[in-house]
């Protein structure tokens, strides 16, 4: 099923493909930029699948074969994969680019230029002879040599030059070399050009490896424009060439990408029918040289634009991005998490297949499991699938909110936690990986974690990488709360790295790791918030409790407001809670009195535990201060806490005095009064 997102930009893509009677435009290269598992290669599938009516090249850049080597290589396979027959839809010529192919992979003698002449002019001075046969045309392939590079190439350059053509051929590669600069005012012949790109190509520095590059990409686009402008191409060709590139950012596709832009731009009055979507997972170099200043964490994510009308669809702009006095240019969009509604209609099959024992107490099952596993993943993709196709293989008694922390946990035959992991982090060191970032994860913000020198026993390397981390898209995001913005892991990273830590073990006599990072965490806290958040964390619920008591007998005495206290409670319930292997049977209400009797609060915090443990455990409405911080929706999956932390909220709102305050309280009581799905 193709979430909202996909269609998005399938609509924005078809819109660029379909062309009218004597359009001519160029569209630049669209990049889509998206961490492992966002659903980049899914979605260039799904691409390909739907543009198949249209001249159409798709390749995954990182998993070519060992024959590709260079961006002609990649050239000369998208040229290929175009020129294949489609019905009612006339082929395309590429005669000049042909010609400079087999130039380019002939065996030219490069210890003598009058012998690579002589080779040259004879290749093509017998592929001349009898210019309308194709037999003719393949001993002229075969005698340019063997192909440098890609398999295949003589065999398949033959179906780029139609016969009607041929004969135009080389004074087309001639009139178009012509106009190539080259040092010197000695007049070339076209054998002589075309050995000169031989010899840059096969023999010469990077410099001139890359302008025989860019002449062959430059034919190749201006043959595709003649296509599309010549010989009742205008009227025939109603749609344009979809080229579809996956992993764009590994070398090769790196390589081909820049020398596809730069081909562009250097011919800017001459429009091509290119529609070129690329993917990848972190910026290639041409985008990193086309930006100005550093990029932004999530920058790009502004591609996603509100709609126009209330009910309407939201926006997919990509943003421009040129390089100054004009040129090069690229349109960059970041590819956004799923949203609750797409999550939630990826869910409806599952629900359909799921027993209804496993369902049992959950009055709207789509929209419940829907915000469930939106609030465990938010959203990403791979997380999102594999909790759902692991959702499935359980006894058709187990409860799904059972089946979720099976599911969810750091083990167990069920869990999908090592494997998002090993997915998530393949690109990061693995030191990094086991060890920094399971601690990294009990902080709020990476930039928390960061400064926490105490955690890295006076180790440079953890800070210095997680400050790296926290302006990387691909392993962090961006959070808002007291109105700032803060860098810090995606929640379904944080969530499965917090599991790791539960398990890490600790030397004899030793504290725990999970118990002294938070302890450290909190001795270093520059406020009693994020003390109490961490000292809440490490399990000491009666001294959060204590602390949160004498914050409301200052509302009480008129020295803060009430509105500021329920922030502050909320902010402190989103502490992480150690996982522990014996609480996968427990109840929200069982576990929630399990807590209650450790904490033996004095009876006048006894309402003040009370409303800080359910509210720990449960899951919050989205009307929560702080939603866009972590929280476990599997510790109340269907909200059995509410009427506890409502009767708080009340009773505690009959000791303020202050009629602002009192409202403020019932007001926030009420937000619990309904289910949050």
């Amino acid at each position: 099923m193709q979430s909202r997102r996909d269609l998005e930009i399938r609509e924005f893509v078809g819109q660029r493909l379909v062309r009218a009677h004597g359009e001519h435009a160029r569209h630049p290269v669209l990049l889509l930029l998206g961490p492992r598992g966002s659903g980049k290669t899914e979605l260039t599938g799904r691409l390909e699948n739907w543009g198949r009516p249209a001249p159409l090249a798709a390749l995954d850049l990182a998993a070519l074969d060992d024959g590709v080597h260079h961006p002609v290589d990649v050239l000369a396979r998208i040229a290929f994969q175009l020129n294949a027959r489609r019905p009612g839809f006339p082929p395309l010529a590429l005669p000049s680019f042909a010609v400079l192919l087999m130039a380019l992979s002939a065996e030219a003698d490069p210890e003598s230029r009058d012998a690579a002449l002589g080779q040259m002019r004879e290749a093509l001075r017998t592929g001349r002879a009898e210019d309308h046969s194709l037999a003719v045309l393949r001993e002229l392939v075969t005698s340019v040599g063997v192909p440098m590079g890609l398999p295949g190439w003589s065999a398949a350059v033959v179906p780029l030059i139609q016969g009607w053509q041929r004969a135009r051929v080389w004074w087309g590669v001639h009139r178009r070399l012509g106009r190539v600069p080259r040092g010197g005012s000695r007049p070339q012949v076209p054998a002589d050009a075309l050995v000169e790109l031989n010899q840059h190509f096969r023999h010469g520095t990077a410099a001139q490896r890359e302008r025989a590059e860019s002449v062959l990409l430059q034919a190749f686009l201006a043959d595709l424009q003649g296509a599309y402008t010549k010989h009742g191409g205008d009227r025939t060709r109603t749609l344009r060439c979809l080229v579809l590139l996956d992993n764009a950012d590994s070398e090769l596709g790196d390589a081909f990408l820049q020398a596809l832009v730069e081909a562009r731009a250097a011919g800017p009055g001459h429009p091509d029918p290119l529609v070129v979507v690329a993917c990848a997972r972190r910026a290639p170099e041409v985008l990193r040289q086309l930006e100005r200043g550093p990029r932004q964490l999530g920058g790009y994510l502004s591609c996603w634009q509100p709609p126009e009308r209330e009910d309407g669809p939201e926006l997919f702009v990509p943003r421009v991005v040129t390089r100054p006095g004009g040129g090069a240019r690229l349109e960059v969009a970041q590819l956004r998490p799923l949203d609750r509604v797409e999550v939630q209609e990826q869910v409806r099959p599952y629900v359909k297949r799921m027993p209804q024992s496993a369902l049992a107490g959950i009055t709207h099952p789509v929209a419940w499991l829907g915000r469930t596993v939106h609030e465990l993943t938010r959203g990403h993709p791979a997380a999102t699938r594999a909790v759902l196709e692991a959702l499935e293989d359980f006894a058709p008694e187990v409860p799904c909110g059972r089946r979720l922390r099976m599911v969810m946990a750091p083990e167990g035959p069920h869990s999908v936690a090592d494997g998002l992991l090993d997915l998530l982090f393949q690109d990061l060191p693995q030191e990094l990986a086991d060890w920094a970032l399971p601690r990294a994860a009990a902080a709020v913000t990476l930039g928390q974690a960061a400064s926490a020198t105490d955690l890295w026993r006076q180790a440079d390397a953890p800070p210095r990488l997680l400050r790296g981390l926290a302006h990387d898209d691909r392993h962090a995001e961006r959070i808002t709360f007291d109105g700032q913005q803060h860098s810090a892991l995606p929640d379904v990273v944080r969530r499965l790295l917090l599991g790791r830590l539960s398990q890490s073990a600790a030397p004899a006599g030793a504290t725990p790791p999970w118990e002294l990072v938070h302890e450290l965490l909190g001795a270093g806290a520059e406020s009693g918030r994020v003390g109490a958040y961490h000292r809440l964390a490490g399990g000491d619920v009666q001294g959060t409790a204590s602390y949160l008591h004498d914050r409301f007998l200052g509302v009480c005495r008129g020295d803060g407001s009430a509105r500021a206290w329920c922030e502050e409670l909320s902010w402190i319930q989103r502490a992480p809670r150690r996982w522990e292997a014996d609480a996968l049977g427990r109840s929200a209400g069982a576990e929630f009195q399990h807590r209650i009797d450790r904490a033996q609060s004095p009876p006048d915090q006894l309402m003040i535990t009370r409303l800080l443990v359910a509210g720990w455990i449960t899951t919050h409405p989205a009307s929560d201060p702080y939603a866009s911080l972590w929280c476990d929706p599997l510790g109340d999956p269907v909200a059995e806490l509410y009427p506890k932390i409502v009767d708080a909220l009340q009773n505690l709102s009959g000791r303020l005095s202050d009629e602002t305050d009192h409202d403020v309280l019932w007001q926030r009581a009420a937000a619990y009064e309904r289910k949050p799905w």
